[in-house]
């Protein structure tokens, strides 16, 4: 084996343990139910990238599908437009029916009157989830299905089983690398309930119920990012910044196959402009070789390591795939563009009526 080729195993293992070392450290102090839930894509994309470049599954045979449709559930949105539609027209309809039930006397649920979309917020005023996004990736058709909480018990605990397994393995070859924290326990406080049947203080009138939910799951994705995850960590972090590219990559191609929908069925009238801005922003920084880095972990081969950049930050892997551009500057550019996206996401909403309260 070649000296390149070692290093290039050996950088892959090492970031490997510097993101279970900043998943354990979440593991360790975090608490919150609604962070708990919205971790769960990201924790999950973990241990199957994990099983990947280890070529096993560690996993109980009865949760292998569930965690594979968590993973690929990162990635749902950035499939056509016309599916991504059907979808979350089909996860609002399941929420509907399944508030509509809980509703004690028959004659209530022919009245309209319950709520069944749940949103969270910071202290702020910044959407960062809600509960139709959450029913979908952890595939919930019911709320008060009996066995959600066994189900979600046994899903932490193979999380954490796995983060631990890894931790520990390499700790006996390796030294624990050090992962710096700007806070602990984040607290989301608030919360709004909606019916979106009829016209309420989130959605926005001129659009369809089902833009109207494509573009807040994308916003609830992006902001879960930039306003709770982000702020736990040092700038820096390779994990944050990995799961940063990874929900910005996903949500600009959304929003590109939302564009070629409209071009093709004159679907709607919403302004394309930014879109065009955005995907042209988004060009000259998700390159193929650096893409496939960020979603695996098998470096050997990859041509993105070389032994004179490897003592820069994040192994030197931006200046070998974008000659002439450092990590610093290639970071700042993809905060840039992610805001560039919020902030489309955010204007196609009115979000100053909405009614807050605590949790």
């Amino acid at each position: 084996m070649s000296e390149l080729s070692k290093l290039e195993r050996l950088i892959s293992i090492r970031i490997i343990q510097e993101d279970s070392e900043a998943i354990y450290s979440l593991l360790q102090t975090e608490r919150d139910s609604v962070f708990a839930m919205e971790i769960v894509p990201y924790y999950v994309l973990f241990v199957q990238s994990c099983q990947e470049y280890m070529g096993e599954n560690f996993l109980p045979e009865s949760m292998e599908k569930g965690f594979k449709d968590i993973r690929n559930h990162i990635k749902t949105y950035a499939e056509g437009f016309g599916k991504s539609k059907r979808r979350v027209l089909s996860v609002d309809d399941t929420q509907n029916e399944d508030f509509k039930e809980q509703l004690k006397f028959e004659c209530l649920k022919t009245m309209n009157i319950h709520f069944n979309l749940g949103s969270y917020w910071t202290d702020s005023k910044h959407i960062i989830g809600n509960t139709q996004l959450l029913a979908d990736f952890l595939s919930i058709s019911s709320m008060s299905d009996p066995v959600l909480k066994e189900k979600s018990y046994k899903m932490g605990y193979e999380i954490a089983s796995f983060v631990a397994s890894v931790r520990e393995g390499f700790s006996n070859s390796l030294e624990l690398p050090v992962i710096e924290r700007s806070q602990v326990s984040v607290k989301i406080n608030y919360y709004c309930d909606i019916n979106t049947n009829e016209n309420n203080e989130l959605f926005s009138e001129s659009l369809p119920k089902e833009l109207n939910l494509f573009f807040l799951h994308l916003l609830c994705n992006m902001n879960f990012v930039k306003y709770i995850l982000k702020p736990l960590f040092a700038d820096g972090n390779i994990w944050v910044f990995r799961i940063e590219y990874v929900v910005t990559y996903y949500t600009l191609r959304a929003l590109e196959r939302f564009k070629n929908y409209c071009e093709n069925n004159s679907y709607t009238s919403v302004d394309m402009e930014g879109i065009t801005n955005i995907l042209a922003c988004g060009e000259k920084i998700f390159k193929t070789k650096l893409r496939n880095c960020m979603m695996h972990y098998n470096l050997e081969n990859a041509g993105v390591i070389t032994i004179e950049n490897v003592d820069k930050p994040f192994y030197g892997i931006i200046e070998n795939c974008f000659e002439g551009m450092s990590y610093q500057e290639y970071t700042a550019s993809l905060h840039n563009l992610s805001d560039m996206i919020i902030e489309y996401l955010e204007i196609r909403f009115d979000f100053s009526n909405v009614e807050l309260e605590q949790l």
